[in-house]
């Protein structure tokens, strides 16, 4: 539960009914440490520190119970009590320990001191309030309070942590709550209350923690009598291979030379080429066919068939004596007669009349349509270019790719390549549809897609360098991942169908995509641009007219700028048009580091899911005067909008996007149907306060449209409400008072803790002291008070 220390209005409910949102941030929990066992003549017994586990620059107040949240410090056994103690810290006296030295064992509660010196602080400030302490001092039994506390005031250092090792040796940062001995090797100890501080940034936190601890027997392993994690915590053990164990109980050795073999290759005593954590000269046997003293998994040798074992440790044949291995190339004998093609100077083969051709030239000019043409792989590499002529037949290029060839397409064609193909350029026909794929991979430098026609690439993964799509051009990249690096221009009418293809350079026009993009580079829409599935913006998204539709999800890392164009046309240098922008289907998801620039009140965004912005500099983020349309959809219901501002209060300068920790909106409009939630999921503000509010210039609840506040405030300017609001207190107009400022001095001080002190107890009427007004003086009002304590 999110909740609002700021204004003072909620606080008593938000400390009843949840622990602040920051605590999230601070309260770790607890943690312990067993500092002596058997100090105390008798019985066995073991004296163990209990700390609440904080930041280093953060503080711990108060330990409480509140009948919500019980305090409970008990154990199963019974505690030591010393007769010259007391139940805390400031009851200890050091002077005393030369003559009763037992005394330093006694059993008692505190925050940070460990006796009345304060040490290790400068001073002992414990307070309690409602604590019976007669069970835990005479008999050793339990503390048990559900309206009291032990406490100090936020000005006394001794709730700031200081560095401890726990008992697994680690070094933590924590407060001191308490220290007790405890009779019984098999017993426990247990604790749990409510705990209050402030953070970083002064602000109050409170959070519920408890913790049972046992003593339990240590795991010692080479039997030094030391637990085997605090051997290798303070280096006198080794553990190398980082698996909690001592080296010296378990390591292997295969060379049998009485060293861990992790140790022979992290010395250096041994080579491990292949990473394997076996030195190599336990491999060598098996694992070099040419006697080469290199593992053969860890040497670069030909391979041509791929079978693992170096070439030089094979015998082949090559009959075209091209230095590669007959059974290495894809040597074809089209014409049945025993020799490979290749050895005869056959380069292309036409399948449906069995005719061999000497280039692939000849091979197309003798081919009707629609038959199929293999091209022999090595001569196919060698090309420079790859013209169908016109010709509406299918190439089939029995290898890689052309890397130099530029492919001139035809109405009807296709192309295919071989696995791993690259191509220097593609063009379309100058109408129809002509296709190139491959069974893997596909990469050409350039594509280009000519007016009115369509190109279809079909592989399994797809990688282009720049694309040109003229005027009502198609372009189909049909592969689970699709990758475009250089420049893609996008004219009048293009379209673009890929279920997911990737940015990296700049594109720039108006089009349609059917399916999902990510966008690395820049993105610059020059009128209406539509994606039917989802966009990921890591770069750059430039609008400089028109409207960037969505129909799923837009998540933005990078940055998204409403830019006013400087021309030319009838529109250029007038700004946007009233409703430019974006309108997103699905939800709109923004990063912390990304940034939205809408500086023009014509810009619009229209979000149909979630609003979800985790932007904290306000630097990055300006739609001061532009419009949020929360118009909801079908199966988002309700939809979240996230509230990103610091409480500033009711300033105008919420609504001023220079102001630090603002992000203020010009105007929110929340549609007919829609039906929108305040969360705040993310804590945008930069001053850390416990939960985020709105501001905006404009907020409009449409006829039909509904707005669920949750809890949270959200401050403007005009208001007008056709529809419905489920809270409209929390619109906010005037800033409420201190609480807990009692004697009306501005300040929330000592002076206002006796007025609660004074009061405590039962009401006769109104106590200004019941600050959350249920007719009681308690532990509640005190809690209330140090949370808004004057700093």
């Amino acid at each position: 539960m999110n909740t609002r220390f700021a204004r003072g209005v909620g606080l008593v409910s938000a400390l009843i009914c949840g622990t602040a949102a920051s605590a999230d941030f601070t309260f770790q929990g607890l943690d312990y440490r067993i500092a002596e066992t058997n100090a105390v003549e008798g019985d066995f017994n073991w004296t163990v520190e209990i700390y609440v586990l904080l930041n280093e620059d953060e503080r711990l107040d108060a330990v409480a119970g509140d009948g919500i949240n019980d305090k409970r410090l008990a154990t199963s056994g019974y505690f030591y009590q010393n007769p010259f103690g007391g139940p805390t810290s400031a009851d200890i006296n050091p002077l005393l320990y030369g003559n009763f030295p037992s005394l330093q064992y006694d059993s008692w509660v505190t925050i940070g001191a460990m006796d009345s010196t304060g040490y290790p602080y400068d001073n002992n400030a414990i307070l309690d309030i409602g604590i019976d302490w007669s069970n835990f001092e005479d008999n050793g039994g339990d503390v048990y309070s559900d309206n009291g506390l032990w406490f100090i005031t936020p000005k006394d250092s001794q709730g700031s942590p200081m560095l401890f090792t726990n008992q697994n040796c680690e070094e933590k940062y924590g407060a001191l709550v308490a220290r007790v001995t405890v009779f019984g090797q098999d017993e426990n100890v247990y604790l749990g209350a409510l705990f209050q501080g402030k953070d970083n940034l002064d602000q109050t936190w409170q959070a519920t923690g408890e913790i049972t601890i046992l003593y339990s027997s240590i795991t010692d392993c080479n039997e030094n009598g030391v637990e085997d994690a605090c051997d290798i915590s303070n280096g006198s053990s080794s553990d190398d291979n980082g698996n909690g164990i001592p080296d010296e109980c378990e390591f292997p050795d295969c060379n049998g030379n009485g060293i861990d073999d992790y140790l022979d290759i992290l010395k250096g005593f041994s080579e491990d080429c292949n990473g394997n954590d076996i030195p190599d000269e336990c491999e060598m046997a098996d694992g070099d066919c040419n006697d080469n003293g290199i593992l053969d998994a860890c040497e670069t040798f030909d391979d041509c068939n791929d079978n693992g074992i170096p070439d030089e440790c094979e015998t082949f044949n090559d009959c075209n004596d091209n230095g590669i291995p007959d059974e290495c190339e894809d040597l074809q004998d089209w014409d049945g007669n025993g020799v490979p093609d290749a050895c005869e100077g056959l380069v292309a083969y036409n399948v449906d009349n069995g005719t061999g051709y000497g280039s692939l030239v000849d091979a197309i000019s003798d081919a009707e349509d629609d038959v199929e043409i293999w091209v022999e792989a090595t001569y196919a590499d060698g090309l420079s270019e790859i013209d169908f002529r016109g010709a509406a037949v299918d190439v089939v290029l029995l290898g890689g790719g052309s890397p130099t060839a530029d492919v001139q397409m035809a109405n009807g064609a296709s192309l295919h390549v071989g696995s791993s193909s690259e191509l220097a350029g593609i063009t379309s026909d100058t109408e129809g549809t002509a296709t190139v794929m491959s069974d893997m991979h596909l990469h050409a430098d350039n594509v280009t897609v000519a007016r009115d026609s369509s190109l279809n690439l079909d592989a399994v993964h797809i990688m282009l360098g720049s694309i040109d799509q003229r005027m009502g051009s198609e372009l189909a990249l049909d592969a689970p991942t699709v990758l475009v690096a250089g420049p893609w221009t996008c004219a009048a009418g293009s379209t673009v169908y890929s279920d997911n293809v990737t940015s990296n350079g700049d594109m720039t026009g108006t089009f349609d995509l059917f399916g999902s993009m990510s966008n690395n580079g820049d993105l610059r829409a020059t009128d209406d641009v539509l994606i039917t599935q989802n966009l990921t913006n890591n770069g750059l998204v430039a609008i400089h007219r028109g409207v960037l539709y969505v129909f799923g999800d837009l998540t933005n890392n990078g940055t998204i700028l409403g830019e006013v164009d400087g021309g030319p046309g009838i529109r250029g240098g007038n700004g946007p048009a009233q409703g430019d922008g974006m309108r997103v289907e699905g939800n709109y998801n923004v990063g912390e580091d990304a940034s939205i620039y809408l500086a023009h009140e014509n810009w619009r965004l229209a979000v149909g899911g979630n609003f979800n912005v985790a932007i904290t500099d306000n630097t990055r983020f300006d739609m001061s005067v532009a419009t949020l349309d929360l118009v909801g959809h079908t199966g988002q219901d309700p939809q979240q909008f996230e509230s990103m501002s610091a409480d500033l209060g009711n300033t105008e300068d919420g609504l001023n996007p220079a102001t630090s920790c603002a992000l203020p909106i010009g105007t929110i409009r929340i549609n007919s149907g829609a039906i929108v939630e305040v969360v705040d999921g993310v804590d945008n503000d930069c001053a850390g306060l416990v939960a985020d509010v709105t501001y905006t210039q404009n907020l409009v609840i449409e006829v039909g449209g509904e707005l669920r506040t949750n809890g949270y405030i959200i401050y403007t300017s005009n208001f007008e409400n056709l529809g419905s609001v489920d809270n409209p207190d929390d619109i906010i107009i005037i800033n409420p008072p201190v609480l807990g400022d009692l004697n009306g001095d501005g300040l929330v001080d000592v002076i206002d803790l006796l007025i609660v002190v004074a009061d405590w107890g039962n009401c006769n009427g109104t106590c200004d002291s019941d600050l959350n007004n249920d007719g009681t003086v308690d532990v509640l009002d005190l809690l209330t008070l140090i949370a808004n304590w004057t700093p």
